[in-house]
């Protein structure tokens, strides 16, 4: 890897992560404040919703954004075809979540939710407007501005969304704080960014991208749709309050992985398309960033199952208490999301669509099958189907990755089981000692914290570990880059 990347790929990284973690700070108080106003009701109204959002979003992007970075030189005409490609879209799609609102309201027997869906689906066309000035940012690197533009556009949604829910507006809040974190993004971007649409849509373009885009967007509706399956089937099957309780926990937990993961994704991909006809250092780059990554997300996982029941109580109060122990099999799940997400941007990277799409299949298969027998056990089940079929997922992306880089299944075990050992190890003596402490749950909270923290950082440093020095590393060279 050259030093201009490196140094591209290190100002990346820390610039995703003050995004991502400022925005989980920035979610975590809003949060704090909503859940107290708002009721398990409210957000499993959002909650049955998601699935079908998230699946039209999906197909809006249509892997044309991936396309784009993963080209190594796209052209004016390549950016104009997409936007418009975009927008073309996400009115067809908005069209049809208008019309067929009455009968996912009908589906899940709840009459609001058409009202509901038929605004939250703005939110299509206002992503559209923006996919394309994200993908230029990403691919020129410049995490630092898209970093700022997410920052702002948190705080000024989490406000606005804290004064509806005190005057009483609901689930409205929810919908609105959506609508106004992508609406502040989207006019930030049109207004900083130099890149504008031109009055052209080339089909030849357009074949070119699709020709990847296309097996890419089959490959992340599929798990789009695995995804959010479970959430499927707990509303329908169970009830609005039981989504709330599910939907909590899932957006609490999401928090910590996507933050880690997404930090990945944003700067990964980028670097890895940079690196694909380079294999030894493709194969070096994809080493360093499992072990980096896993290591801050082992042990954040393994410390929010040790602390769950204080930090919810605390975070949204004891009137959310029955999602404790589905945010706890959520996190099991979320410890191998950074692996997961590795594997599959490399593979992304060098341009093997075909071979994702294929594969999703098989995997998404077993994870669906899974799901419904996990449903004959109750929510807990469902959950539990869930992470045998993302563990199952996990294993055939390092398969399939390792088939093109080398990285095999033994060597990411080999690197990331002593990191894995220090994180469960840091836990139990972090439980152990929390079953000790007889005091106000929030003191035993931060107690616990504090002894996991200090645990994990004495075996990383008795284990000698190369991450935990890195990491003292990136953040000296982040200085020294950020003067120049």
């Amino acid at each position: 890897m050259s030093s201009s990347l490196k140094q591209q790929t290190i100002s990346g990284m820390l610039w995703s992560a003050i995004q991502r973690f400022g925005t989980m700070i920035i979610s975590f108080v809003s949060n704090i404040v909503l859940a107290r106003l708002l009721s398990p009701n409210d957000y499993g109204c959002i909650g049955l919703l998601s699935i079908f959002i998230v699946l039209a979003e999906t197909f809006v992007n249509g892997g044309f954004g991936a396309a784009l970075i993963q080209k190594k030189e796209p052209t004016k005409e390549d950016y104009s075809t997409v936007f418009y490609w975009n927008i073309i879209v996400s009115v067809l799609l908005y069209v049809l979540l208008f019309f067929v609102a009455p009968f996912v309201a009908q589906f899940y027997k709840i009459p609001l939710l058409t009202s509901i869906l038929r605004v939250q689906g703005i939110i299509l066309l206002i992503h559209a407007l923006s996919i394309v000035q994200l993908n230029i940012l990403r691919k020129q690197f410049k995490f630092k501005k898209l970093s700022v533009i997410q920052i702002v556009a948190s705080i000024i949604s989490v406000v606005i969304a804290i004064i509806l829910a005190y005057e009483g507006f609901g689930v409205w809040t929810l919908v609105v704080q959506q609508l106004l974190m992508a609406f502040i993004v989207t006019v930030i971007l049109w207004l900083t960014t130099v890149w504008k649409p031109t009055l052209c849509f080339s089909i030849k373009s357009f074949k070119e991208l699709f020709g990847y885009g296309a097996f890419l967007l089959l490959s992340d509706l599929l798990n789009a749709l695995c995804n959010n399956l479970q959430g499927l089937i707990i509303g329908r099957k169970y009830s609005a309050v039981d989504m709330g309780f599910y939907s909590q926990a899932r957006k609490l937990e999401t928090i910590p992985t996507n933050s880690i993961s997404q930090i990945v994704n944003l700067v990964a991909f980028p670097v890895y398309s940079k690196l694909q006809d380079n294999k030894e250092q493709l194969y070096l780059a994809i080493r360093k960033s499992s072990k980096m990554m896993n290591f801050l997300n082992f042990p954040l996982m393994m410390l929010l199952i040790v602390i769950a029941e204080p930090l919810i109580v605390f975070l949204y109060s004891d009137k959310w208490i029955e999602s404790i122990p589905y945010f706890q099999i959520l996190c099991i799940s979320g410890l191998v999301n950074c692996i997961q997400s590795i594997n599959y941007q490399v593979v992304c990277a060098i341009g093997k669509s075909k071979l994702i799409f294929k594969w999703n299949i098989f995997k998404r298969v077993v994870g669906i099958i899974s799901i419904l027998i996990g449903m004959h056990f109750g929510v807990k089940g469902v959950l539990w189907g869930m992470v045998f079929g993302f563990y199952f997922t996990t294993m055939i992306n390092i398969l399939v990755a390792s088939s093109i880089t080398g990285y095999s299944l033994l060597k990411q075990l080999r690197d990331i089981i002593p990191i894995l050992a220090i994180a469960i190890v840091s836990a139990l003596i972090t439980f152990s000692l929390g079953l000790l402490l007889h005091m106000n749950y929030i003191i035993v909270m931060f107690a616990m914290i504090v002894i996991y923290l200090v645990s994990y950082i004495m075996f990383a440093k008795l284990i000698k570990s190369e991450e935990l020095n890195e990491y003292v590393k990136i953040v000296l060279s982040y200085v020294k880059i950020d003067r120049l």
